[in-house]
């Protein structure tokens, strides 16, 4: 009967008997054949069965896309309950391999279904391969020393907020061509428009003496002309390098991909209400947006914006900076401008309340069950100006009221010390203590900023010197979890002590953004550049990778505890997409 079984699904014994096996230790592959709508084995002739593959099924004419990855046994499986019955269009993500043959698969949902074995082929032709790299693959290959790698990654860091650096790496530019490149790029707004939609918000500045993050555009360019196909090469005089595919619980993961209907989109921040429904920002087009994660259904919502018109020539920044949901579900933004808004999902009605300042890149603090206020800041800038982020304000979400501001700093220079990255310092990302008080990320002084509830702030510097701490969310213990994304490390902060504890993150370059705790006191992370989603074991110090189907920028994580599997969004900014992990708790 067994054998008349695997023969219907047309399953080999083999694979039958690993997957018995595999599923008597792990609770996430108890489920029966029946429950799974599509397996199948990764192999090549290179390696045989596959570990850390990347399935990728997506509907015929359809845009969302569902992922899983390949176990140790090179075994795949789609659940049920992630993959509804269609056609699907087969493909891979596996650095240095492809598909030796298109496939195309048709499911029901009466019986399951297997790919047998999917054979993947070798890839080594360079210029084939580089189309593969995520952006740190590329500067593990590129050559020269880790100051000149620095020049990259901590002085253009925003030029991968668009663009890969396979662009960069491609590129036929000399030192010159890139210096006029670095020029035009000077004047663009990056954060709130998709590289479809450039908004120059600033003047073209003479090319001598161009200081671009803190260091001459000559020294950025001199470099750059060095890793790329400049002097008319056809292909690079250095080997591409790739990173190690997921292993172990990095493989135990189903990702779903939905693109926002309305491209080219830029997705800056995301938060889940109460019912499970995914709201975030469209910063390119002054949107907000809902899906329905059930349906797969989208809505948008127009958003109020009060900047005034810019100066000939320049373009108005637009859109929504941060988006949090309370516990009545309504949804507050930090528009571009002097005000923030609150939308009622019910009434689907706007209220705007005035704020002291006018900001360029306004930011609110998380709002939490139980809590009446909330913490808002911004950057502001003149055109030729410095940024400044001087004050904080609470802000009451019952009334509308704003209480008085805190200064957090002033716009002096800070005098030289090498525990302090930049010139001028401003606060990133903001939280409160579980008794209200403020705190936030201060990068260019590598701290964390603290007040004691008067207005007095004090900095509690990073172990690392100049580790730029981006995003972070308080767990709770009264610990506030953030990244340090030039030290690669994730760190945490005991909120009672002020004791700082470090995480070191390999590789190099890895550049972490966001932490974010689940319900479990794991650490989830985003990471810039990489394409991989990581989740910290603070009690072992384990860090697990997990391969996104997509290439990905996300500021923000959130984690949707209620769900029955852990489940983490992230804003895939410049893609315009959402993306869903699932894993096992």
């Amino acid at each position: 009967m067994l054998m008349n079984l695997l023969s219907s699904f047309n399953i080999p014994l083999r694979a039958f008997l690993l997957i018995a096996l595999v599923s008597s230790g792990c609770a996430e592959r108890q489920q029966s054949v029946t429950n799974m709508a599509l397996m199948g084995v990764v192999t090549s002739e290179q390696e045989g069965p596959m570990e850390g593959v990347v399935v990728i099924l997506r509907g015929v004419d359809e845009t969302v896309l569902t992922a899983v990855t390949s176990d140790a046994t090179g075994e795949f499986r789609f659940h049920r309950d992630r993959l509804g019955a269609g056609e699907y269009d087969v493909s891979v993500r596996a650095a240095g391999y492809e598909l030796l043959e298109t496939k195309t698969v048709v499911i029901d949902d009466k019986k399951s279904h297997s790919l047998g074995q999917l054979s993947l082929a070798a890839v080594t032709e360079p210029l084939r391969l580089a189309s593969q790299l995520t952006s740190l693959d590329w500067v593990n290959s590129f050559p020269g020393s880790q100051a000149e790698k620095d020049l990259l990654v901590k002085n253009m860091v925003n030029c991968g907020f668009c663009h890969s650096l396979e662009r960069i790496a491609r590129s036929p530019y000399n030192a010159e061509g890139f210096e006029q490149v670095i020029q035009r790029m000077h004047t663009y707004e990056t954060d709130h428009a998709s590289a479809d939609r450039i908004q120059i918000v600033s003047k073209l500045k003479p090319i001598e003496g161009l200081i671009w993050y803190g260091r001459k555009a000559s020294d950025i360019a001199e470099y750059l002309a060095t890793v790329n196909l400049s002097g008319g090469k056809s292909q690079w005089d250095y080997p591409l390098q790739t990173l190690p595919r997921p292993t172990g619980e990095g493989t135990n993961a189903t990702v779903t991909v939905y693109p926002i209907p309305r491209q080219p989109s830029v997705i800056h921040d995301l938060d889940v209400d109460s019912k499970g429904n995914v709201w975030y920002g469209n910063t390119g087009w002054d949107f907000v947006g809902k899906l329905d994660p059930r349906t797969g259904e989208f809505s948008e919502w127009p958003t109020p914006n009060f900047l005034p018109e810019p100066e000939e020539g320049l373009m108005r920044i637009v859109g929504v900076q941060d988006i949090q949901v309370d516990e009545t579900d309504t949804v507050w933004v930090a528009v571009m401008g002097n005000k923030h808004a609150s939308f009622s999902p019910d009434t689907e009605t706007w209220q705007t309340y005035d704020l002291p300042v006018i900001w360029k890149n306004p930011f609110l603090g998380p709002v939490r069950a139980g809590e009446d206020g909330l913490w808002a800041t911004g950057i502001t800038s003149a055109p030729d100006g410095p940024i400044r982020h001087e004050h904080a304000f609470r802000f009451d979400i019952k009334t509308g009221e704003v209480g008085e501001g805190i200064m957090l700093f002033d716009d002096k220079p800070f005098p030289t010390d090498p525990n302090r990255v930049g010139q001028l310092n401003y606060c990133y990302m903001m939280d409160q203590d579980a008794e209200g008080n403020f705190l936030c990320t201060a990068p260019e002084a590598s701290s964390i900023a603290r007040s004691d509830g008067e207005g007095n702030v004090r900095l509690v510097p990073t172990l690392t010197p100049n580790a730029y701490p981006r995003r972070g969310y308080r767990d709770d213990n009264n610990h506030f979890w953030f990244t340090e994304f030039f030290a690669d490390n994730v760190a945490s902060i005991d909120l009672d002590t002020d004791q700082i504890t470090e995480y070191p993150i390999q590789p190099r370059y890895i550049s972490p953004y966001y932490a974010r705790p689940d319900r479990n006191g794991k650490i989830w992370i985003s990471s810039t550049g990489s394409d991989r989603l990581l989740r910290l074991d603070p009690e072992t110090g384990n860090i697990v990778k997990y391969l996104m189907p997509v290439t990905y920028d996300a500021r923000k994580v959130i984690v949707d505890n209620s769900a029955d599997r852990i489940t983490v969004w992230l804003p895939n900014k410049n893609q315009g997409q959402l993306i869903r992990i699932e894993v096992a708790n």
